[in-house]
């Protein structure tokens, strides 16, 4: 082998190896970033599309809904499987996002049992735009300290499933009206 065939090859493998080296980075990177950020396409989706958020005891999951251009947010609440509803105590939830706060107002559904409710509503101006990126869920069985999510699947369910925001601003947000049509119905 002459000089010149031999500094070729050793350039050859030494290219080699930067493109595996450059290529592990990548996958490493791309991995940290999969476990480091939570809700980015790893967490399960509701029956709607929606982010979810386990209750205290894993029973009920609470599904989020949004509406960037209105400011309403849905929350409906689903069993541990996500297959069936699972009506909660009828008592407003409560949204904290970056100090300001939202209240949603029960809004049962008609096989909702009595005193208890598997959907929730409320709206906020600050709601409007998206780019929220994470807040806290309090109220019946969502207790302990709030419950962390993200706002990640919510606002592309909630522009697929437009027909629920015409249905709930017929209602009204349920408690004062919030410049909605009445209250509950």
């Amino acid at each position: 082998m002459n000089e010149q065939t031999l500094h070729s090859a050793e350039h050859s493998a030494s290219a080699n190896r930067q493109h595996w080296l450059l290529l592990a980075i990548w996958v490493v990177a791309l991995a940290a970033l999969t476990i480091l950020l939570p809700g980015c396409g790893s967490a399960k989706a509701g029956p709607n599309g929606g982010d979810l958020i386990p209750n205290d005891d894993g029973s009920v999951n609470a599904e989020l809904l949004a509406n960037q251009e209105t400011g309403e947010v849905m929350i409906h609440t689903w069993d541990k499987d996500l297959k069936q509803p699972a009506p909660i105590d009828a008592e407003p939830l409560k949204i904290e996002v970056d100090g300001k706060t939202m209240e949603l107002a029960p809004h049962p559904t008609a096989s909702d049992p009595a005193g208890k409710c598997s959907q929730f509503y409320g709206r906020a101006d600050w709601v409007q735009g998206g780019g929220l990126q994470h807040g806290n869920l309090h109220g019946p069985g969502f207790v302990s300290g709030g419950h962390m999510f993200g706002w990640n699947r919510c606002w592309k369910a909630g522009r697929s499933h437009g027909q629920m925001w015409s249905r709930m601003q017929e209602h009204g947000s349920g408690h004062g009206g919030h410049g909605m049509k009445g209250g509950h119905k």
